[in-house]
């Protein structure tokens, strides 16, 4: 087939050498703006502490968690002196490792807590961790844990509460996150 001058003219009269260089720049900042996105930012995630369930009383009562005012500050259904409450906790860290865990009460002379066997948690703490002061440090990676424990109400107090805190190896100012759980107790209910 013989070259057609008539297609190569329409061509050449709507070729713009402006348009190739506008088209070039737009490629160029496409190509760009791929090139700074930071790839290995996926594993900086804010660390989360939940209920894995309502705590209960005695496995039977459920209680209820209830919002406050004040930020990271929940508040327990009221429970009584004598009452064993047990907690199911989950600490997940996402694609980061949980390096600490931390678990107080306000005081020891209204509540105690009652902590799985040593040996369990020795196999997850490393030895630098003091069970009966709440500080936990993990042995190994681990990037979720499930931590029950129970909680003994004392004396009453309206005052009373557990601060729990996680935090992560996240590569940012936010690797931990904490929450506080008030658990007012109050008299143990009189039999007539």
């Amino acid at each position: 087939m013989p070259f057609n001058w008539y297609y190569f003219c329409i061509f050449a009269e709507n070729y713009n050498p402006l348009m190739k260089i506008r088209q070039l720049i737009l490629i160029s900042l496409i190509g760009l703006s791929f090139m700074a996105c930071n790839l290995n930012s996926v594993s900086n995630y804010k660390p989360e502490i939940s209920f894995l369930k309502n705590p209960t009383v005695c496995d039977s009562d459920t209680l209820n968690i209830y919002l406050t005012d004040q930020a990271n500050v929940y508040r327990l259904d009221t429970i009584h002196v004598g009452d064993t409450i047990r907690f199911k906790m989950f600490i997940n860290a996402f694609t980061n490792n949980i390096n600490e865990y931390y678990m107080n009460q306000s005081a020891d002379s209204v509540s105690k807590f009652i902590l799985p066997i040593k040996t369990q948690m020795d196999s997850i703490f490393s030895a630098s961790s003091n069970y009966n002061v709440g500080i936990f440090y993990m042995k190994n990676k681990a990037n979720n844990l499930f931590f029950p424990f129970e909680y003994v109400a004392l004396k009453p107090s309206l005052d009373a509460k557990i601060t729990f805190n996680v935090v992560s190896d996240a590569n940012f100012e936010y690797n931990q996150n904490s929450f506080v759980l008030n658990t007012p107790i109050v008299a143990p209910k009189a039999v007539p």
